[in-house]
């Protein structure tokens, strides 16, 4: 089998699958029943009260964002050094990383400078 028809029995593998499961829900699932519970929040079987937006302190994803951003970064030159550690007469692939570093942590820069409170 070529490529092309093994994707379209696959294809309608996963349409017969999601149909069927449609189907099974529909005849052999629970009947609907409307109630004014179902458009209340679930709150362990308590009453819901109170407003349900806080604010929410964001900082902690913040810097874990900026933490995966500098892991990235470092695999990033990682490989780079891995793939040009045999030129050593360009100067290029250098400049190159060093420009993409300095990209980088200016981007780094620019995220952290927007919090008002920064959480050690």
């Amino acid at each position: 089998m070529d490529s092309v028809t093994l994707f379209l029995v696959f294809a309608a593998i996963a349409v017969a699958f999601g149909a069927g499961s449609l189907l099974a829900n529909r005849t052999l699932g629970a009947r609907s029943r409307r109630s004014y519970l179902q458009s209340m929040t679930y709150e362990c079987g308590q009453e819901a009260e109170g407003e349900a937006q806080i604010d929410f302190p964001t900082q902690h994803y913040t810097f874990a964002i900026i933490f995966v951003a500098v892991d990235v970064l470092g695999f990033i030159l990682a490989l780079w050094g891995l793939t040009f550690r045999g030129v050593n007469s360009s100067l290029l692939p250098t400049l190159i990383a060093f420009g993409f570093t300095a990209l980088a942590l200016a981007g780094i820069y620019y995220a952290l400078s927007g919090e008002r409170r920064w959480v050690v």
